[in-house]
């Protein structure tokens, strides 16, 4: 009873003693406390936004081409459909891979048209190390590099892994296919688009036959504040003093020594620049994983974000953010994230401020769209050189909405990526 009473007023006075203590570091160090309750604050944020790479590097394009050669461009407006693929390949076991001779275009074109079978394109080339990440595969030969999976569905014994540059094609061996998975995918309700595998100058690409008719799409959108970008990109954590010094376009924000973040409010878009990377030049491989691992610690929505673009010469890896299937080319000037890695260990990110939420009902109606042969024809008739375009794409214009700020209309419309840049084909029309 009597060490009761003595432990009693000792316990109660230690537990005011700690409190009085844990008070003053924070009255005396607020900044280091908020920089934490931030960091926690922060951990959910960036799980809820991020992506696994094997749904980032997902092909974007899904075309059937039937027994009698009709071509069909695919997606499904209910579930991701390439997700769905990616389930049902996954299961099958792959063996060896081999190359095999092409002979020229022709041979090769026969590839892209084969009878019964699923090509899976890709924007821009992956190699098998990453086709082993998204699919979950254990595929040798990991620094071969291709653009493009051709599943037959009569062939069970093999798949091919095609590339439109060099006209390289490599067969991988199928030890136990699950054929049934895909067809009764092909049976659900899939927008069909009626298109044709062709060339333009030295790409391939689907040329759609007819007009074709889009949805037009409102959504509500986000943009997440300075602070948070700030947060993730120059504190990362750490006791870092952050300094603002506002120009006429822009805020730019320092770490005073190797970091600085520039936001852009009027154009909505923001360039962090990092000097202090260790890794001065990187290969395809580690450009790939490097460049998601940089978008992901940027913190951005990846929910709807795909590998589009790789520039080897500028070490330039894009992502776009994708809506019904199709990309969003001015998201930004470059779309959603453009990631750059410079061989002096220089990293420059640019990125959207902001991002899709959810749609919202519109009066919007579809868009009726021509033939990728009447645009290209359009464009020659209106002086534009042929042998300029690399590529048409059907893709989402995003334009603010006149009625609310908070609002973004997404008008589908024919991209044309002429003389190094994706412009609409009605302002190329316009220019002239």
């Amino acid at each position: 009873m009597k060490i009761t009473k003595i432990l009693l007023p000792l316990g109660l006075t230690v537990a005011v003693g700690v409190s009085v203590v844990l008070s003053a570091i924070i009255w005396t160090n607020p900044t280091q406390y908020e920089r934490n309750r931030q960091r926690s604050s922060n951990t959910p944020t960036n799980e809820l936004n991020a992506r696994p790479a094997k749904d980032v590097y997902l092909p974007t394009q899904v075309i059937y081409t039937a027994d009698d050669g009709k071509q069909e461009l695919l997606n499904n407006r209910k579930v991701n459909l390439t997700t769905e693929i990616r389930q049902a390949l996954s299961k099958w076991q792959l063996g060896r891979v081999t190359k095999v001779r092409v002979k020229d275009r022709a041979d090769y074109t026969q590839y892209l048209q084969q009878k019964n079978s699923l090509l899976l394109s890709y924007a821009a080339p992956i190699n098998i190390n990453m086709f082993n990440t998204v699919f979950g595969t254990k595929l040798s030969r990991k620094n071969v590099e291709f653009s493009r999976i051709v599943v037959s569905l009569n062939d069970q014994e093999h798949l091919y892994l095609l590339d439109d540059t060099g006209k390289d094609v490599y067969r991988v061996q199928v030890k136990k296919a699950h054929v049934a998975a895909l067809k009764k995918i092909l049976k659900e309700n899939l927008l069909r688009v009626n298109v044709k595998m062709g060339w333009l100058n030295k790409s391939a690409m689907a040329y759609v036959s007819n007009n074709v008719t889009v949805q037009s799409y409102s959504y509500l959108v986000n943009q997440q504040s300075t602070d948070y970008f700030t947060t993730r990109l120059l504190n990362k954590g750490e006791s870092t003093n952050v300094s603002a010094k506002k120009t006429k376009d822009s805020t730019i924000y320092s770490d005073g020594a190797s970091r600085q973040l520039a936001i852009y409010t009027k154009s909505g878009t923001a360039l962090y620049e990092d000097y202090s990377a260790l890794q001065a030049s990187l290969n395809f491989s580690q450009a790939l994983s490097t460049s998601y691992k940089a978008v992901k610690s940027i913190g951005i929505p990846m929910e709807n974000l795909r590998y589009y673009g790789y520039d080897n010469g500028k070490s330039t890896v894009t992502y776009r953010s994708f809506v019904e299937g199709f990309p969003i080319f001015n998201q930004s000037n470059y779309g959603a994230a453009r990631i750059q890695m410079l061989s002096q260990g220089v990293r420059r990110y640019n990125f959207s401020l902001y991002s899709l939420q959810v749609p919202v009902p519109t009066d919007r109606k579809s868009v009726s769209l021509p033939s990728t042969q009447r645009v290209i024809d359009q464009l020659v008739a209106a002086g534009y050189s042929k042998k300029q375009m690399a590529s048409l794409q059907l893709g989402y214009q995003w334009k603010a909405s006149a009625s609310s700020d908070k609002v973004v209309n997404l008008t589908p419309t024919w991209y044309v990526y002429y003389n190094g840049a994706w412009k609409t084909y009605t302002q190329l029309l316009q220019q002239q």
